[in-house]
């Protein structure tokens, strides 16, 4: 990377950073709380609903993002196409949910998810419009404003949504946070922005941005069925209080997984994309990015999933034992899948997103079949079925030819392996530390496990990955704004 864009290049990576840490504390606060004052099984069914709701974003937002964030040459009319076409989805799965409420209901006997699941649905139509707003600031290089909308519309949505569970609210607190977020991010983005995004349907423009946006939402829709099935089969195979641990391992786990994928995907695409016409200068880019990012995520979930037996009955209190071996699954798997999807993102940024589609697709079939094989091992097939989805995906991302990059196998495992082995290593040596804490006062306990993690860690890569220490060391600074709204009429 050029000298000249690495300040600018750390100010990104220091907001998306304190979003990540700010959306971390919204979240675990709010957890902490709803976890006190509702059961398992209304995070289950809240999980049920949500995953569904989940799903249908796919549809309405992201096929629109990754195609109009590549595109070369964007016009006024793409974006309005997009957001017309995104709300006329919306209205279609907003119909559709009103069934689909009265069914879910029956099957699983629980009439509120009649209202509740209508009621979350309506969250697409402000996803799908902010999905289209990032795509523009991600064009922009407005980063900073992403990463401001972002903390910002989760703490007005989380205050909201913990003000309905104070007021007996109920499970309709957790629905309405999902609801409140996704409102408050868009408008506020819009506004971040200044520039209005207003639906003006054109089937021409929606040809132009068309194959890409196959592709990725195909992408996506495979990642978050995934979540659908696998709630779905859970709820069915052990119950709905089951799927609430389940639930509650995920809200412990997933903020900081989802945060990591949107921003690094974010910020490395526009890096890679000034290379990708080009194999080996895309390839000198994507090695050191892979390899630095292992260093950084993967110790971070590993440690996540030592300190998890200590951890989550500090945010969930008491009754929530079943989840910890779920959530110990869950950082396991993001430690190994999170830095090779990092390869994928640089196929994308190539205009190649159908590799990461059949990644995802792998990951999907994995992941169920699993889960329905091992179910006799009892609510641990759970988070083991997901580990496992989650190394293939990771697998394929290595084992994909040399050709598409110019980076071998070989090397592709050569930078992932040392992080995964050290981050490791610092795991297992903390897990069994955790053991002899065990006595003592539970956050203590937790403050001298992360500080041993964060001790041995940074001896193993002083003794074997010394430039990977001195790249963690380095300071980081925010930087400004960039970008401004200039788009062709």
């Amino acid at each position: 990377m050029k000298p000249a864009r690495s300040p600018r290049l750390l100010g990104w990576i220091g907001w998306a950073g304190a979003d990540a840490m700010g959306r971390l504390a919204l979240l675990t606060g709010s957890t902490i709380i709803l976890s006190r004052m509702l059961t398992p099984h209304d995070f289950g069914i809240s999980a049920l609903v949500l995953t569904i709701v989940a799903v249908a974003s796919v549809c309405v937002g992201a096929p629109f993002e990754e195609a109009l964030a590549q595109r070369r040459s964007l016009r006024r009319s793409h974006l309005g196409a997009a957001l017309a076409l995104s709300w006329l989805v919306g209205l279609v799965l907003l119909v559709l949910s009103v069934a689909g409420g009265y069914w879910l209901g029956h099957l699983y006997g629980e009439p509120q998810m009649r209202t509740l699941l209508p009621v979350a649905m309506l969250s697409v139509f402000f996803s799908g419009h902010s999905d289209i707003a990032t795509a523009l600031a991600r064009r922009l290089h407005r980063f900073n404003d992403v990463a401001m909308a972002t903390l910002a519309g989760h703490a007005i949505g989380i205050a909201l949504a913990l003000a309905i569970a104070f007021a007996g609210g109920g499970v309709w607190a957790l629905i309405a946070q999902r609801l409140l977020v996704v409102v408050a991010r868009a408008f506020i983005l819009q506004w971040r922005l200044g520039f209005l995004i207003l639906p003006r349907w054109s089937m021409s423009h929606l040809g132009h941005i068309g194959r890409f946006a196959r592709i990725s939402f195909f992408d996506r829709l495979a990642d978050n069925l995934t979540y659908l099935a696998f709630n779905n089969i859970v709820g069915m195979l052990y119950g709905v209080t089951v799927l609430g641990y389940v639930n509650m391992a995920m809200r412990l786990i997933e903020p900081i997984r989802g945060a990591i994928i949107a921003t690094s995907h974010n910020l490395a695409f526009s890096y890679f994309a000034g290379a990708s016409d080009h194999p080996v200068r895309l390839r000198e880019r994507v090695e050191p990015v892979v390899a630095n990012a292992a260093f950084v995520i993967a110790p971070l979930f590993a440690g996540l999933a030592a300190v998890t037996p200590i951890l989550l009955p500090i945010v969930a209190g008491p009754g929530w034992d079943g989840a910890i071996n779920i959530a110990i699954c869950l950082a396991a798997g993001a430690a190994i899948v999170l830095p090779a999807r990092l390869v994928y993102t640089a196929l994308s940024a190539s205009a190649r997103p159908e590799f990461s589609l059949i990644g995802a697709l792998a990951s999907f079939g994995s992941t169920l079949v699993i889960l329905v094989a091992a179910s006799p091992l009892g609510p641990i097939s759970v988070g083991v079925s997901r580990f496992v989805g989650d190394s293939v995906q990771a697998g394929f991302a290595i084992s994909l030819q040399s050709r598409h990059l110019a980076w071998s196998r070989f090397e592709r495992l050569g930078s992932l392996l040392p992080a995964w082995f050290l981050s490791g290593a610092m795991g297992l040596v903390v897990a069994g530390a955790g053991y002899g804490l065990a006595g003592i006062n539970r956050p203590l306990a937790l403050l001298l496990s992360v500080a041993l993690g964060v001790a041995v860690y940074a001896g193993l890569l002083a003794v074997f990955a010394r430039p990977a220490l001195r790249n963690l060391l380095a300071v980081v600074r925010p930087g400004r704004r960039t970008g401004t709204i200039k788009l062709e009429s």
